[in-house]
């Protein structure tokens, strides 16, 4: 199978469910992978692991709910470009990452960056060390949401209410060591 190429100079990136997961609960999703400026990637198995979300219930102020996620809409205008390997190294370096993690996503993600020279976007601790060993190029939620507060040039208060949908939602906060882990820590904050 030939794989299509993109004709946009934007950088590939591949994203994985977690980091999915936490820009759909800001939601702000589309507009955070926008402003960014990147072709974004989306893993078959990352599709079918991201089914449903956190969200305030609005019947019961205090509460969560799981909704289903539709990622139609970010398909369909091209936010998200679907994926998967399709030739045998990608396929044989898929089944190399799936013994190291529990979750297909992960694997996914990371033996189609190291094939197709692409950046994974994850928020997982142990897919980000796996990820910087095979000297890949690792960017997380942090990063992508501070590129959008400042490309939007959102108040303190927006930020903070963003970041803390998904510290709430998602349950991420992010580990220390990330890249903009005290910028993130600082909007939470504000609150």
């Amino acid at each position: 199978m030939t794989r299509k190429r993109r004709t946009t100079s934007a950088k590939p990136v591949v994203i994985d469910a977690c980091c999915l997961i936490d820009l759909l609960v800001s939601g702000q999703a589309e507009a955070i992978l926008r402003a960014t400026g990147y072709a974004w990637h989306l893993p078959s198995a990352v599709q079918a692991e991201v089914q449903y979300v956190r969200q305030h219930d609005p019947d019961n102020p205090g509460s969560y709910q799981n909704v289903p996620v539709d990622l139609r809409p970010f398909v369909g205008p091209g936010v998200l470009t679907p994926c998967q390997p399709d030739d045998p190294h990608e396929e044989a370096r898929y089944v190399h990452y799936a013994t190291l993690f529990r979750s297909d996503g992960e694997a996914m993600c990371l033996a189609m960056a190291e094939c197709r020279g692409w950046t994974v976007a994850t928020d997982d601790r142990k897919a980000i060390l796996v990820a910087q060993r095979a000297g890949l190029t690792v960017v997380s939620c942090p990063e992508l949401v501070k590129v959008w507060a400042e490309s939007a040039r959102l108040n303190l208060t927006d930020v903070a209410a963003n970041v803390t949908n998904i510290r709430t939602l998602a349950r991420f906060v992010p580990h220390s060591a990330m890249p903009e882990a005290k910028w993130w820590l600082g909007q939470v904050l504000i609150e």
